[in-house]
């Protein structure tokens, strides 16, 4: 009689982030594992059962039948495994311990860091592990305690406080301002350079209304990320779509966006979370010391 095949719980993750991500690449980020390891463990567990995970396409990893059903086992098996530290998270008292915070790249580099001496005096046990992403890491997988977020619409799972409403403006240098044609109102936005949104910022409220008010001719470069946008207005490329908060002295911020869902920063946790001394110390520093900085004051 031949064993059955085993694996561990750490065989599904790698499963499950592959699956989530197409690439060995994402997968390895997800994990914060070298690219290697993932491909490594990919094959020892089609090896141990026999089958095959994922057909290895052009555009990615996708997962065949059998792939899906074991994917769909996974799932449960995951969503078990993070009710389980959720609870167990909820019990710890601790005014000590690690506070893991995802915020946009701007945000993390201009306003949280900023902020770290000031929270160390006061909280010398508490270590802020700080995830600057402009993707929005899951709070529900425990990618992170706090989140720090511009959205219109906040996670229903997730519990927050709103720190300051955000507008989004056109925005240029100086010099490009000075020698374009004017820019009156959102109308002539058409007589200039464009910066657009790669295809997966589009998601963005903001960056599909700037799309929609010129033809594609006008876009001259694309980004995924604002401070790259902001990179290439600073450098003359054309305008671009920002947020209030990326205000800089290189930029001129000269027209408010319209028609756009009523936006805001957000400071997010889990509802089980919120009352552990640590994350609820470490929200309460934070919405004090966003809520004075005149910066977003008037974003």
């Amino acid at each position: 009689m031949s064993e059955s095949p085993t694996f561990r719980w750490d065989d599904l993750r790698v499963i499950l982030a592959i699956a989530r991500r197409s690439t060995l690449a994402g997968a390895a980020r997800e994990l914060g594992v070298n690219h290697s390891t993932v491909f490594r463990r990919l094959n020892a567990f089609e090896d141990e059962l026999g089958i095959r995970v994922f057909e290895r396409l052009p555009e990615g990893y996708v997962a065949t039948a059998a792939g899906e059903e074991l994917l769909r086992h996974a799932e449960r098996v995951d969503e078990a495994m993070l009710s389980v530290e959720r609870a167990l998270a909820g019990r710890d008292f601790r005014l000590a311990g690690r506070v893991r915070i995802t915020a946009p790249l701007h945000f993390a580099r201009d306003y949280l860091a900023p902020l770290l001496p000031a929270f160390r005096e006061r909280y010398p046990d508490v270590v802020l592990e700080i995830v600057a992403a402009d993707r929005d890491f899951d709070l529900a997988r425990r990618e992170a305690d706090i989140a720090l977020r511009a959205t219109s619409s906040p996670p229903e799972y997730a519990v927050g406080r709103r720190v300051c409403p955000l507008s989004w403006w056109i925005a240029g240098a100086a010099d490009y301002l000075d020698s374009a044609a004017p820019l009156n109102s959102l109308d002539d936005v058409v007589n200039h350079r464009l910066i657009g949104a790669d295809a997966a910022f589009l998601r963005l409220p903001a960056m599909a209304r700037l799309e929609s008010l010129v033809p594609a001719d006008r876009i001259v470069a694309r980004a995924g990320d604002l401070e790259t946008m902001a990179a290439m207005a600073r450098a003359g490329v054309g305008l671009a779509c920002l947020p209030g908060d990326q205000r800089q002295p290189a930029l001129r911020f000269i027209l408010p966006m319209p028609d756009l869902p009523e936006a805001a920063l957000w400071l997010l946790t889990l509802p089980e979370l919120k009352q552990l001394p640590r994350i609820r110390a470490v929200s309460d520093f934070l919405l004090e010391a966003l809520r004075a900085d005149p910066r977003l004051a008037s974003v």
